[in-house]
């Protein structure tokens, strides 16, 4: 995995701060505060795989503004499928 990658945290309106990964999976760079979240994804073609707590929260946002990502990480999801292979599906 040697693309790009970078963290998602939405703010308020249509904002978002973002902060770059490197390989090491840590911050890579300070956290850049986007006021369009969709236009800061655009901006960003070479982004390989963007990290974020949950797709649900937010594609539908970057759809509604003509905005696809090919892959992501939805942290939502993956804690479901590891509490669900624990056998704790349901669990906070």
């Amino acid at each position: 995995m040697g693309g790009q990658r970078w963290v998602v945290a939405v703010g308020e309106g249509r904002g978002a701060d973002l902060v770059p990964l490197g390989s090491d999976a840590l911050p890579a760079g300070p956290a850049v505060r986007e006021p369009d979240l969709a236009e800061a994804v655009r901006s960003r073609p070479d982004v390989d795989r963007w990290v974020w707590r949950s797709t649900a929260e937010i594609y539908p946002r970057l759809l509604a503004a003509g905005v696809r990502v090919p892959r992501c990480y939805d942290i939502e999801a993956a804690e479901l499928l590891l509490l669900g292979h624990e056998g704790r599906l349901g669990e906070p």
